[in-house]
C-alpha cells in the first residue's frame, strides 16, 4: 500500500503550515459553516496529559472537525487503511494527522501486522502528552443512532498500553455531537463532552482472556457515549419519533421563545421523549405500538403535503405574516448575496447529486467548498473588484465581507424553505384539503399522547 513507506513518527507534531490551515478551517467551522458550535462540558478535558478520544459517528469528516475544535487542540485521528492506497492521499492524511489502521475486510489478513506499528506509534504519542481519536463504531450511522462498537476499537486501545507493559494508565475521553441537521450550512452541532475514564481493572483479565476484556472495555465505553448523544434504538419507527420529537420541541418551548430557539433545551426534550418512548415500548407495546402506526401515518402525510412539522402548530404560524414581510423587505439584500456565492455553492452538487452515501454530504460541501472552490471564488472576486475599481483597499474591504455574504445567503435559503411552508400550509388550508386536514388532527392527537407520558 502507499503508506508502507510513511514515516508517522512526527505524525502528532505541528508544523506551520498545519497551524495555519487548523486556523483557517476553525474559523471556517465555528462561525461560517455552523450558526451555532456549542461544546459543553469542557472542564472534563485532561490538562497536560495525552488520552485516547472517541465519539459516535454520524458526519463523516464533520464528525472529526467537531471533536477537533471541541478540545481546541492537535488530534492525530486513525481512519481505515484503505484511504491511504494512493501515495498523494496518503502523504495528505499524514499531514492532517491521521494514521491507518488495518481491518481484514479493508485491506487483507496479511496487512494486520502492520498495526502493531500503529499501535506504537499511539502510545508513544499519548505519551508525549498528545491525543489519538477514533470511532469506535467502525463506520458512519445515517441518523440520530449509536452502532455497535468494534472490537477493533478495544484491540487499539489494549495493545497501546501493552506496548508499555502496562505501565500506562491510559484516559479514554468519551464525546458526543448531535447535528440539527447533516448536509447544510448555517445549522447547529452541539459538542458533548464526558468525563474520562481508564480501564486499569481489566488489564489483568486481557493477560487471560483478551476477547472478554475487549468486549466489557467496548460495552464500557459505548455506555459512556450514549450518554452525551441522542440515541434513537428502534429504527423502524425512527421517522414516526422523529415526528414525535419535533411536536414535543414546541410543547417544552417557554412562551415568547419562538424567534430565539435553544438548541440545548431542544436536544435535552428529544432525549427525553426518546426515553419515555423506549418505556413505554416495554410497559405497554400495544399502546406503543398504536402511537407508532399514528406517528408513521402523520409522518406519510407530511411527506405527501410536502410540509415541516412545525407549520403546523398555531403558535409558530402567527408569526408568518411578519416573518414574510421581513424576507419581502430584505430579498434585494438576500438576492445580492445569492449572486456573490450561487457559483461555488452550486460547484459540489455534480459531485454530491450522485453520492449514495448522503451523510459524506456535508463532508464535500465543507472539505471542497472551505478548501477550494470558495477561497478561489473570493480571491477572483478579488481581483475583479481591483480591477474595476483600481483601489486596492475597496477589493480587500471586498473580499473580507465576503465570507458575511455567505452566511447571509444560507441564512436567507432556510427562511426561504421557512416562507414555502406557510405560503403552501395557507393554500392548502384555502383548498380546505383533507390530508392537511386529518394531519392536523392527528397532530392534536399526538400532542395529547406526548402530554399523557
Amino acid at each position: 500500500m502507499a503508506n508502507d513507506m510513511l514515516d508517522f513518527s512526527k505524525v502528532n507534531k505541528d508544523n506551520l503550515r498545519y497551524k495555519l490551515l487548523y486556523g483557517y478551517l476553525r474559523l471556517a467551522h465555528n462561525y461560517i459553516y455552523y450558526r451555532r458550535f456549542i461544546v459543553r462540558g469542557k472542564n472534563n478535558i485532561p490538562k497536560d496529559e495525552g488520552y485516547l478520544v472517541i465519539g459516535n459517528h454520524q458526519n463523516g469528516l464533520n464528525d472529526a472537525l467537531g471533536i477537533l475544535f471541541g478540545l481546541h487542540r492537535s488530534v492525530v485521528f486513525i481512519a481505515r487503511a484503505d484511504i491511504f492506497r494512493k501515495k498523494f492521499i496518503a502523504k495528505l492524511l499524514r499531514f492532517l494527522h491521521i494514521m491507518p489502521a488495518y481491518r481484514q475486510r479493508d485491506t487483507g489478513k496479511e496487512n494486520l501486522d502492520k498495526n502493531d506499528v500503529i499501535f506504537a506509534h499511539s502510545a508513544r504519542i499519548i505519551n508525549e502528552g498528545d491525543v489519538v481519536g477514533l470511532f469506535p463504531e467502525a463506520g458512519h450511522q445515517d441518523c440520530h443512532n449509536l452502532g455497535s462498537f468494534k472490537k477493533g476499537f478495544a484491540r487499539i486501545a489494549f495493545q497501546t498500553v501493552e506496548k508499555t507493559d502496562f505501565k500506562m494508565k491510559l484516559k479514554i475521553l468519551p464525546v458526543g455531537n448531535h447535528y440539527d441537521s447533516y448536509t447544510h450550512m448555517q445549522n447547529r452541532l452541539i459538542i458533548n463532552i464526558g468525563e474520562p475514564f481508564e480501564f486499569t481493572e481489566l488489564y489483568d483479565l486481557y493477560k487471560e482472556n483478551p476477547e472478554r476484556a475487549r468486549y466489557l472495555l467496548a460495552k464500557k465505553s459505548r455506555e459512556r457515549v450514549e450518554k452525551l448523544m441522542l440515541n434513537i434504538e428502534d429504527l423502524e419507527n425512527y421517522d414516526a419519533i422523529d415526528k414525535l420529537c419535533s411536536i414535543n420541541r414546541l410543547i417544552v418551548r417557554p412562551r415568547g421563545s419562538f424567534l430565539k430557539r435553544n438548541f440545548i433545551k431542544e436536544y435535552e426534550a428529544d432525549k427525553k421523549i426518546v426515553a419515555k418512548l423506549k418505556a413505554h415500548k416495554e410497559n405497554s407495546p400495544e399502546a406503543y405500538d398504536e402511537l407508532m402506526g399514528k406517528a408513521n401515518e402523520y409522518d406519510g402525510l407530511l411527506k405527501k403535503l410536502n410540509l415541516r412539522d412545525w407549520v403546523l402548530s398555531r403558535k409558530v404560524f402567527r408569526w408568518g405574516i411578519l416573518r414574510t414581510i421581513l424576507w419581502i423587505l430584505f430579498l434585494p439584500i438576500w438576492a445580492v448575496c445569492a449572486a456573490l456565492n450561487i457559483v461555488p455553492y452550486c460547484a459540489s452538487y455534480p459531485i454530491t447529486r450522485k453520492m449514495k452515501d448522503k451523510m459524506l454530504v456535508s463532508s464535500v460541501y465543507f472539505g471542497a467548498g472551505v478548501l477550494v472552490l470558495f477561497p478561489i471564488w473570493y480571491l477572483l472576486l478579488f481581483a475583479i473588484t481591483w480591477i474595476v475599481t483600481k483601489t486596492w483597499w475597496i477589493a480587500l474591504i471586498t473580499l473580507a465581507l465576503l465570507p458575511l455574504t455567505l452566511v447571509i445567503f444560507q441564512r436567507a435559503r432556510i427562511l426561504g424553505i421557512k416562507l414555502y411552508n406557510r405560503i403552501r400550509r395557507a393554500v392548502l388550508t384555502s383548498k380546505k384539503d383533507p390530508d392537511l386536514a386529518r394531519a392536523v388532527e392527528l397532530r392534536k392527537e399526538l400532542k395529547r399522547d406526548i402530554s399523557k407520558l
